[in-house]
C-alpha cells in the first residue's frame, strides 16, 4: 500500500479527513516493484527513482484487506504534479500514472534481462550461462514479453542440452517431497505428516516472510543436516510412518519385477524411482546396506525377509541421484 501526506492539504478536504491520513511516503512498494519483479537489484534505477514511482504509486491500496481485499485507488491519497522515473515524465494522471509506469517496466531491457534469468535459473543451472540468458532477454524484447516464447528459445539453446546442465538443480525441500509422493505413488489421505517435514526441512508452507521467497539455489538446502532430514524423510515415507500417508514399496514395481535377491531388487526400483539413472556409487553403496543384517533396525524400517524393498525404496528417495531434477 502506498500513502502520502502531501506538503499541502487539498482545498476539497475537510479537516476531519486531513487527521485520518497517515503521514509520509512508504518507499518499499516501489522498491520491490523494481527489485523483485522487473528491473532487478542491478536494473539501474536510484533511490530517486524509487522515491518518483512510489509517488506515482500513491492512492493504490486494497479495500477491505480483512475480507478479501479488492484494487481500490483512491484519489484523495494520490501525490499531485509531476513525476520523473528513469528519465521519464509523468504529467498528472490519477490511476493512469501507475499504469504507464508498469507499462514502462514491462518493456525495459533490464526487465528482460532479469526475468530471463530467473526462468534459466529455475531451469537450467544456479548460474546460468550469460549468452544463453542474453538470447532469451532478447525474445522477451521482440515478442512484447512472451514467456512462452522465451521458453522455447531457452529449451533450443545448446546450453540447455549441455552435460554440465543435466541434473544441475537441486530440489528444493518442496519439490523433494512432492517428487517423492508422486514417484512413489503414495496415497496421501491427509497432508499435515508432509508440512510437517517440510518444517523440518526448513521450507515451511508459506513460512517465507522476506518478499524475495524461498532461495531457488542449491547453497541455501544442500548441507550435512539438510540432506540427513531428506534421508530420514524418505525412510519414514517408505516404511509407511508418516500418518495419513500410505505406500507400500511392492506395489510400486510389477510382481514379475520383484527379484527376491537384493541387487535385482534394487536394479527394478532404480528402474522405476530414477529411470535407472544412477550412478555405481550409489548402487554400490545401497547394496552393501542391503547385505547388512543390522542395516534394517539402523535405520528404524521394519525387517522383511529376502530383499528389503522398504529399505531400497526408502535410501533411494535418499540418495544422491533423488536430490536433483
Amino acid at each position: 500500500m502506498i500513502v502520502y501526506d502531501p506538503p499541502r492539504p487539498r482545498p476539497q478536504q475537510t479537516a476531519q479527513q486531513k487527521a485520518k491520513r497517515p503521514s509520509g511516503l512508504n518507499e518499499n512498494y516501489a522498491r520491490e516493484i523494481m527489485e523483485l519483479h522487473t528491473l532487478g537489484v542491478d536494473g539501474g534505477y536510484t533511490q530517486k527513482d524509487v522515491t518518483e514511482l512510489a509517488k506515482v504509486l500513491t492512492g493504490w491500496t486494497i479495500e477491505k484487506p480483512q475480507q478479501g481485499g479488492e484494487f481500490k485507488f483512491d484519489e484523495r491519497r494520490h501525490e499531485p504534479g509531476k513525476k520523473v522515473v528513469l528519465g521519464k515524465q509523468f504529467k498528472e494522471g490519477g490511476e493512469g500514472e501507475g499504469m504507464k509506469a508498469l507499462e514502462m517496466l514491462a518493456h525495459h531491457p533490464s526487465t528482460a534481462h532479469f526475468i530471463s534469468k530467473k526462468l534459466a535459473m529455475r531451469f537450467v543451472s544456479d548460474d546460468p550461462p550469460e549468452s544463453l540468458v542474453q538470447r532469451m532477454a532478447q525474445t522477451f524484447m521482440k515478442s512484447d514479453g512472451d514467456i512462452r516464447e522465451v521458453l522455447r528459445t531457452m529449451y533450443r539453446s545448446p546450453e540447455f542440452w549441455t552435460p554440465e546442465t543435466y541434473r544441475a538443480k537441486v530440489k528444493t525441500p518442496l519439490e523433494f517431497v512432492v517428487s517423492a509422493v508422486r514417484a512413489s505413488g503414495a496415497d496421501v489421505r491427509t497432508p499435515q505428516a508432509l508440512s510437517q517435514q517440510l518444517q523440518k526441512l526448513g521450507m515451511p508452507l508459506y513460512g517465507m516472510q522476506p518478499p524475495t521467497g524461498y532461495s531457488m539455489k542449491a547453497d541455501a538446502w544442500v548441507n550435512s543436516a539438510a540432506l540427513l532430514n531428506r534421508m530420514n524423510f524418505g525412510l519414514a515415507l517408505a516404511a509407511g510412518k508418516l500418518p495419513g500417508v500410505q505406500w507400500n514399496p511392492s506395489a510400486t514395481v510389477s510382481d514379475n519385477q520383484l527379484p527376491s535377491d537384493p541387487s535385482g531388487a534394487l536394479a527394478n526400483f532404480e528402474t522405476a524411482l530414477l529411470d535407472g539413472d544412477v550412478s555405481k556409487q550409489t548402487h554400490t553403496t545401497i547394496l552393501n546396506q542391503l547385505n547388512d543384517p543390522q542395516a534394517a533396525a539402523r535405520n528404524n524400517v521394519p525387517p522383511m525377509q529376502g530383499a528389503n524393498l522398504r529399505l531400497i525404496a526408502g535410501l533411494l528417495l535418499g540418495s544422491p541421484e533423488f536430490q536433483r531434477r
